[in-house]
Formats: structure tokens, C-alpha cells, sequence
């Protein structure tokens, strides 16, 4: 009978030659103590759930949560004191508190998507116009004016988009899905919503416009850090928009290397710099300005948020975590060590599931990778 070698288990290991990890688990190790998976929140923390509920599913991002994260949310927070989404995104946080009679606001930068979230408030869905011959969505624009019927055609288009932003071969005509959403609207509003609440066209960083201590909770979810060229993923529908509309500045939250740019850094954690360094050695130098940028961002918006908060307000934090170039960033820890120093309570970080299932060696750290986590916290 043959011998047989034991074999030496793979392990995977940091793969840049170097990498000083110090800072990265540092930051991991702190908040080991507050961090539990919590397998109920995979499903949670996804859109899965908005693509067949009353007036969420007119127009669902892949990167949204359920509105059954927002009734959760319900439970910790004063039902009297408006909740805010400052990256309202298709604005399911104001929507579904709407749906309970809990005042909310939304901060939304994308026009065409806040424009489509403001109109689930709009009550009343007027004849539709003929379209019977029309060829492409200008066509169908140029016979709108219901602003319901403006909110179905960007749907429409939408809908009828790839992953990545472009329109699927396999898609419907522009007239079947702008049909489509019409009845969709017109069975939503038969069920109108208990409150109007408002989504705010405007930069969620900037929160200048919102009073001191006048929030009662905030429920948001930050862009993930590069997972997606959120511009690029909107951009024909919002060409829909700008066909009635002017088009405004661009304000989105620097989450991808196309938005990269120079500026002097508000946040200088030792983690953020350890990863852009790590960056920079590896000639990835728009990349490593894409991550100071973002959480410069997040300083900022956590300062906002402490002001405009009262004392023992909830917040949930919905982030996704990152590893560019094999450089992994542990952005829920980060965000919390940020959020501590700004004044927060940290309650707990619920891990909902790994962004990348394959884990590595990190440093002295075993098996681990980028994860989606909800950051449970409160202004003290």
C-alpha cells in the first residue's frame, strides 16, 4: 500500500509583500466584543423584500434595504420626532414610516430618484395620454405632465436596466413597462399613504438646513466603498428626469474611483491611512483617495448627525466593507471607532453576512473579509 504525505493546509495570507496591517486590526480587535453575526439580517439589509410591497416597488435599487428593516427601526425610536435618511437613495426609510404615520425626512442627491419617491405622496393618477405610437422614451416624455406619470416612466426605464447601467436587450418595450408601473401606481395609491413625509434633493453630508436636536433617529445606508459607480448605475434613467428637469451639480458621496479627487482630508484615523498608504505603494493612488475621500464623508456626516440628534436618539447604520487590490478596509469598525470619538454610544455591530465569502489571513488575524454590517448606536 502506498504512503500517503500529509499535506500542509492552505492557509491564504495578506498578499502584498510588506503590508503593514498594525492600525486595520487594531481597529478590528477593539470592536470584536460589540460584533455578532446575525443571520436574520442577511435578508434585511437587501431590496429583496421592496420589489413586492405597496409603494416601494415602483422603483428598487439593488443596493436598498427592506422596509422590514425600518419597522425594526420603529421599535427604538420616538414615533413623535421625525427619523431621518440622509442617503435616502428610492426612499424607503420615509416611505414606510409614512406608511405608519411616523414623521420622517430623506436627504436624496439623485434628482430623478427623489423626484420618483416624493410622488408616492401625489394621490391622485390623472387619464393617460395615447403613446400607442411612440418609439422611445422622449417620445413618451415630451405627452407628460401627471407627475405620476413622469414617476412610471423613469421606473419604466429603470426597470428595463442591466447590473451595471445599460439597457437589457432582453427588456420590454419602453411602452410595456411604462404600462407596466402605471398599474402598479394605480393599485399603491388606492392605499394612500397616513403621512406625507418629503425626500430633499440635496447632499446627504450637508445637513446644514436641519435644526439642532430635531431628529429623533437616524436609519440610513451610506454608498458601499467602491462596490458600485452608483453614477454610472443611474444615469439613463436619470437622462429621463433631466428630459423635463434642468440638470443640477453632481452630489454624490465619493464611494468610487471615477468620483476621486484631491482634497485636504478631515479624517486622518490611523486605519484610513494605513490603508491609503498601503494604496499608494501599490501605485493605486486614485484608489487611496477614493478611501480618505469617503471617510471624510463620514466625519462630516457624523458631525451633522451628533448636532441635529436628540440626546438618546437611535441610529442604524447599514455599510458594506471593502478590499481593493487584496487591500482590505474594515469599514463598520472604522465607522464605529469614528462615531465614538464624535460622541456616540456604541450599542452593537451586527454582521449580516460577508460581502466576499472566501476569507484570508490578515496580519495575525485568521479568515476574514469584506461584510455587511448594520452599526447599532445612539447619541449619548
Amino acid at each position: 500500500m502506498r504512503g500517503s504525505r500529509k499535506r500542509k493546509p492552505i492557509v491564504a495570507q495578506t498578499r502584498i509583500p510588506g503590508e503593514i496591517t498594525t492600525a486595520r486590526e487594531s481597529v478590528e480587535r477593539y470592536w470584536f466584543k460589540l460584533t455578532e453575526r446575525d443571520d436574520r439580517l442577511a435578508r434585511l439589509v437587501t431590496a429583496q423584500d421592496a420589489r413586492t410591497e405597496r409603494h416601494h416597488r415602483w422603483l428598487v435599487f439593488k443596493q436598498a434595504f427592506s422596509p422590514e428593516l425600518v419597522r425594526l427601526f420603529h421599535r427604538s425610536a420616538n414615533p413623535n420626532v421625525p427619523i431621518l435618511d440622509p442617503f435616502s437613495g428610492t426612499g424607503t426609510t420615509v416611505v414606510e414610516c409614512a406608511k405608519h404615520d411616523i414623521p420622517a425626512i430623506g436627504v436624496e442627491p439623485i434628482a430623478a430618484t427623489a423626484f420618483t419617491a416624493n410622488a408616492k405622496f401625489v394621490h391622485t393618477l390623472n387619464p393617460l395620454p395615447d403613446i400607442a405610437d411612440c418609439r422611445d422614451w422622449p417620445d413618451v416624455a415630451d405627452r407628460l405632465t401627471d407627475p405620476l406619470h413622469r414617476a412610471a416612466l423613469i421606473a419604466a426605464q429603470a426597470s428595463r436596466l442591466t447590473a451595471n447601467g445599460s439597457v437589457n436587450n432582453n427588456a420590454p418595450t419602453i411602452q410595456a413597462a411604462f404600462n407596466q408601473l402605471v398599474e402598479i401606481i394605480r393599485e399603491d395609491i388606492a392605499h394612500p399613504l397616513r403621512r406625507e413625509n418629503l425626500i430633499i434633493c440635496a447632499d446627504g453630508r450637508d445637513l446644514s438646513s436641519i435644526d439642532d436636536k430635531s431628529i429623533g433617529g437616524i436609519l440610513t445606508s451610506p454608498p458601499y466603498l467602491s462596490r458600485h459607480d452608483y453614477t454610472k448605475l443611474t444615469n439613463l434613467f436619470q437622462q429621463v428626469y433631466h428630459h423635463w428637469y434642468p440638470q443640477a451639480p453632481n452630489m454624490q458621496l465619493p464611494a468610487h474611483p471615477r468620483s476621486a479627487t484631491r482634497t485636504k482630508h478631515v479624517c486622518n484615523h490611523p486605519a484610513v491611512v494605513e490603508a491609503a498608504n498601503t494604496l499608494i505603494a501599490i501605485d493605486q493612488s486614485r484608489l487611496a483617495r477614493v478611501v480618505r475621500g469617503y471617510f471624510d464623508a463620514m466625519c462630516v456626516s457624523l458631525t451633522h448627525w451628533h448636532r441635529i440628534l436628540q440626546p438618546q436618539s437611535p441610529v442604524w447604520c447599514v455599510m458594506g466593507g471593502a478590499r481593493f487590490k487584496d487591500v482590505y478596509i474594515p469599514t463598520d469598525t472604522i465607522f464605529a471607532d469614528l462615531a465614538k470619538r464624535e460622541g456616540f454610544n456604541i450599542d452593537e455591530i451586527r454582521v449580516a453576512r460577508r460581502v466576499i465569502n472566501a476569507g484570508r489571513k490578515f496580519g495575525t488575524l485568521q479568515n476574514v473579509a469584506p461584510r455587511e454590517s448594520v452599526i447599532m448606536m445612539h447619541k449619548k
